[in-house]
């Protein structure tokens, strides 16, 4: 797969706030790239200048190698799927589908092929002469990707196209969208705010906060080696504690010196300040006075398919977040122990009073 769309050195700002600051951003030929942030991040900015809808202050938007960042949004080939599908209340179904390629003047038999191989892709063959009103939210969100891909662009935008269904069918369209993006051989980009859909779906995630790229990379990889604490708190749960390098290769955490993978070779010398990262079902919990840190637990609730316990911890008075599928009782005293490669040593930000105490060990 070659690059598609190369993003380089994007700026925005509306009125004096800045939405976009500096973003580089590469999306190969029938990737699955997913911006997920929380609201405000830049991620729909950065999907709109991609389309076409807003023009960058600074920087240049490339499309097969050519710059497009002039083009109009009319004349690049992408189509974007918006969360509350734009549907046309006063036509059927296969009207909705049909309409770009009316406005395109394309011949009828041609778009009546189109909007049944359309309507087979997304699973309503039959659908044709229905009221939208007569639809179910997942069937409008099915039409509104059908209307997309009738046009047979390269890109595919959707804008948080899931946000407004439940639960169950949110999952259910997932799975379609995976399907649909293997069966089309499209380029997908994808915008949320929700982990689990950028982690289910996605070939490549992009992190972003403040207008920044934060880290991306595969699902696993920004799931397991976040790059700071921002990234490893907004990718599921985490223990974000503060460590410092005693040795190389080893970090002391809540009190205990321990070895980990990371070292000066990567950035960690010896009295370096350091965030650390575990995953609580990373944690195992062991009879008291066996583990390397002891705790007792203060809290526990089940989720579905384990428990979510609060440890507090006997040494450094942390408070452990632990995910378990044993059951253990309030107040219950507990050893606690971690693989050395399931912990993950991060930078903190640095200023001059953490750069002062990093002479303490």
């Amino acid at each position: 797969m070659g690059e598609l769309i190369r993003l380089e050195g994007i700026e925005k700002s509306f009125d004096d706030t800045v939405v976009l600051n500096g973003i580089d951003l590469s999306v190969d030929e029938n990737e699955f790239v997913t911006l997920l942030g929380p609201s405000g991040c830049g991620k729909t900015t950065t999907l709109r200048i991609i389309a076409g809808f807003e023009k960058p202050d600074k920087g240049r938007v490339y499309f097969d190698g050519k710059d497009i960042t002039d083009l109009p949004a009319n004349q690049r080939p992408v189509n974007t799927v918006f969360q509350n599908y734009a549907l046309f209340p006063h036509m059927t179904v296969g009207e909705n589908i049909a309409f770009s390629l009316r406005v395109k003047k394309r011949p009828e038999a041609e778009i009546k092929e189109k909007v049944a191989n359309a309507l087979k892709l997304v699973n309503l063959t039959g659908f044709e002469n229905r009221r939208i009103d007569q639809l179910s939210g997942g069937q409008q969100q099915r039409i509104a990707m059908a209307r997309a891909i009738v046009n047979e662009p390269r890109v595919l935008l959707l804008d948080e196209p899931l946000g407004a269904l439940d639960l169950k069918l949110r999952q259910e369209m997932e799975y379609e969208l995976v399907r649909l993006k293997k069966e089309l051989g499209i380029t997908f980009i994808y915008i949320t705010h929700d982990q689990e859909e950028a982690l289910t779906m996605s070939d490549k995630v992009v992190v972003m906060n403040e207008g920044y790229i934060q880290q991306e990379g595969t699902p696993q990889q920004i799931y397991d080696e976040p790059v700071n604490a921002f990234v490893a708190d907004f990718i599921g749960d985490s223990n974000i504690l503060s460590g410092q390098m005693v040795d190389e290769k080893v970090v002391r955490i809540d009190g205990v010196d321990y070895p980990c993978i990371d070292g000066t070779e990567e950035g960690f010398p010896p009295r370096r300040r350091v965030d650390v990262v575990i995953r609580p079902e990373d944690i195992d919990i062991v009879p008291y006075g066996k583990g390397l840190w002891n705790g007792t637990i203060i809290s526990k609730l089940f989720i579905g398919v384990h428990y979510e316990m609060l440890v507090q911890s006997e040494h450094g008075k942390v408070e452990w977040l632990l995910q378990n599928y044993d059951q253990h009782d309030v107040g219950e005293k507990i050893g606690m122990y971690v693989d050395p490669e399931n912990i993950q040593i991060m930078h903190k930000p640095k200023s001059e009073a953490e750069h002062a105490m990093e002479i303490d060990i």
